[in-house]
């Protein structure tokens, strides 16, 4: 019998062709052809549909077909070509048993069976192409635009439904070469090997997960900037929850990194939105900072000199996400360690409870629960930071959204000496809007190991004063008084201090700085520049640096009026301050190096000093008064009496700098 077109139970089937050939009785061979099926949803239209039964059996009501063959262009799930046996009987009942069905590039054994409008299916899966699998399934679950599966699975299906639609289905698959990533590139998977339980139920167009296990044993994983190699810390993730469109909600969840982390609780992804995660409630039962630090954190500081940075010890704590953004996290850190082989930073015993609120709901929970519950405290036994050693301290604050504050003043031990804070105050961190208030006193602090730390010369004596009322707004950083610092003997005080843009490509810093009675053999000590004893005063106004470089500024630095201290300067510092006065430094070395003044390896003076105003590049300098041909760097006083006189009173300053530099490197030693 042909048919030009038919339409059956919603199906349209065109130039069809159905051959019967008896064989005693009912039986006989059954062969049905049709160039195009539509109307089957589930898999869009077939074509060149072949169903050859070369044995029907006819019992009663029933229709037994053995050792059949189906081939066709089965719509979305691909040629085929593979045997069956099929059962029909008179309550509407089929069965179908497929032994090697082409699905998603790989092959499928499987058992069909609908009752009325029921249906199920029972599949073992052999080598199914993801990428593939994600087209077949879209008319029930779309992956979100642009984004890319691939991979091999191989495993056990069973589903169930009605007409065109799901209700259940249960997953039992092995996934090899797994690889997925996300349109922006933010989120991607490569080479991972996992093993997925899952069992759903269709509610409408929703699916209620009822249990979802993933175990991820190979592969790496990147959601910008984390990087997981699961190779070396596999995961394990069981969760139950709904997934609604684009929506998922799991209502119940638990995430086990191996050696890592071990995480519970609630979370709400949407595939579609602009956060991925929009609410979650976590309970983070263990993290393992020796794992965690380079899978977690280390990414964040992939462009900073803490980037290898190592840990130890362990955390617990909990994590809220509200809208899409961070809403609450509690922390208690227990003798954790941190290091950096570079040397940039390491901490030791590191201990307390940190509890961090969003200014949303830090607003909304105030008046209803207890005010300590907003507040944190952190201690450790030891730290370094950029060479800087500070001591035992335990340190109570609050912090808010992108707001910290210091609760009561501390000390910060810093080497045999310490930081006194009074006010440590940041408010919208990491904004144009940033602002930070700070005021502290400086306990003595031996120079030396500071001078090490910031990898200068090692200077002599002690560091102490006081940082008043520092403040940092709309970029620039001021002061409600003057810097004041005892150093080498003396006091340094930094007046008009602002400080534009510290944090930028080019700072800019404004000051006035104060020099009285620094002692000149604790500086000059520090470096080869060559000796010198006695007392220096000055002052430095109107300085001015772009990226920390002067570019003017009136400076004069003097021996002070009155001073009693012992006046002595060696050969070589005589002969260093020649040249820089412009003098001829090889002629006063040679004057020096012959005659009587070869025998003395230092000379008294009377007064020294030099002045610069610098201005375009140019420095105008001057001594502590006139000369004869030019201005005494050193007035000299006693036998044998020796003056520095300078002749230039223009000098490039970048000339000058240069010339500085080559003195303090120089390991030429003239006295």
């Amino acid at each position: 019998m042909s048919v030009g077109r038919v339409e059956f139970a919603g199906l349209q089937i065109e130039e069809a062709d159905v051959e019967w050939t008896p064989a005693g009785g009912a039986n006989g061979r059954v062969a049905a052809r049709a160039a195009r099926i539509r109307g089957v949803a589930a898999t869009g239209p077939l074509a060149a549909f072949e169903l050859d039964c070369p044995s029907l059996t006819v019992t009663g009501d029933s229709l037994v077909c053995r050792r059949g063959r189906l081939r066709g262009a089965l719509g979305s799930l691909g040629s085929q070509d593979t045997r069956f046996n099929a059962r029909a009987g008179a309550d509407g009942r089929l069965s179908i048993d497929l032994d090697s069905f082409a699905l998603a590039g790989g092959r499928s054994k499987i058992r069909f069976s609908l009752a009325d409008s029921r249906w199920q299916v029972d599949a073992t899966l052999d080598g199914l192409e993801l990428e593939r699998v994600a087209a077949i399934a879209k008319p029930w679950l779309a992956l979100p635009e642009g984004f890319a599966v691939g991979g091999a699975a191989t495993g056990k299906l069973r589903a169930n439904g009605r007409s065109d639609n799901l209700l259940r289905a249960a997953l039992d698959l092995s996934l090899s070469g797994l690889n997925f990533a996300d349109a922006a590139g933010t989120l991607a998977g490569e080479g991972l090997a996992a093993a997925l339980r899952a069992s759903l139920a269709a509610d409408g167009k929703d699916f209620e997960m009822e249990d979802g296990h993933l175990e991820v044993t190979a592969g790496q994983a990147y959601s910008d900037p984390v990087f997981l190699d699961f190779g070396v810390h596999g995961a394990v993730l069981d969760v139950a929850g709904r997934l609604t469109g684009s929506r998922f909600e799991a209502r119940a969840l638990k995430i086990v990194h191996r050696d890592v982390l071990t995480a519970s609780g609630s979370a709400t992804i949407d595939f579609e939105g602009e956060a991925l995660l929009q609410e979650a409630k976590i309970r983070v039962e263990n993290v393992a900072l020796a794992g965690a630090v380079p899978a977690y954190v280390q990414p964040f500081l992939i462009d900073s000199t803490m980037k290898d940075l190592e840990g130890a010890g362990s955390a617990v704590g909990e994590i809220e996400i509200a809208g899409g953004s961070a809403a609450r996290a509690s922390f208690t850190l227990a003798d954790i360690a941190l290091d950096s082989p570079s040397g940039s930073i390491s901490v030791a015993g590191l201990r307390g409870r940190i509890n961090w609120f969003s200014d949303e709901l830090r607003s909304a929970l105030g008046g209803t629960i207890d005010d300590t519950a907003f507040e944190s405290a952190v201690a450790w036994d030891a730290a370094r930071l950029w060479g800087i050693d500070f001591g035992a301290v335990e340190l109570p604050f609050a912090t808010t959204g992108r707001h910290f504050r210091l609760l009561e003043p501390k000390l910060l031990p810093i080497f045999d000496g310490g930081l006194a804070i009074g006010t440590l105050r940041v408010r919208h961190a990491g904004t144009e809007q940033m602002y930070v208030r700070f005021d502290a006193r400086i306990e003595p602090i031996s120079v030396a190991p500071l001078a090490r730390a910031f990898g200068w010369p090692e200077f002599q004596g002690m560091l102490a004063g006081s940082i008043p009322d520092l403040q940092f707004a709309k970029g620039v950083v001021t002061t409600g008084g003057n810097l004041e610092a005892t150093v080498f003997d003396g006091r340094v005080v930094v007046r008009e201090l602002q400080l534009r843009d510290p944090l930028g490509k080019y700072p800019r810093l404004h000051a006035s700085i104060d020099v009285d009675n620094l002692d000149l053999r604790l500086l000059t000590n520090t470096f080869s520049f060559g000796m010198i004893t006695g007392r220096l005063s000055g002052r430095m106004e109107d300085l001015e640096t772009f990226d920390w470089m002067p570019v003017s500024f009136d400076a004069e630095f003097a021996t002070p009026p009155g001073d009693r201290s012992n006046h002595r300067i060696s050969q070589r510092a005589v002969t260093n301050l020649s040249s820089i006065g412009g003098g001829s430094g090889g002629g006063v070395a040679a004057a020096l190096q012959g005659g009587l003044l070869r025998f003395f390896d230092d000379f008294g003076y009377a007064r020294l000093g030099l002045s610069c105003l610098l201005v375009n590049d140019v420095c105008t300098m001057d001594g502590v008064e006139p000369a004869a041909n030019g201005y005494y760097i050193v007035k000299g006083k006693g036998l044998p009496r020796i003056d520095v006189i300078g002749s230039q009173k223009r000098v490039a300053w970048t000339r000058l700098v240069r010339q500085l530099a080559t003195i303090m490197e120089s390991e030429i030693v003239v006295e």
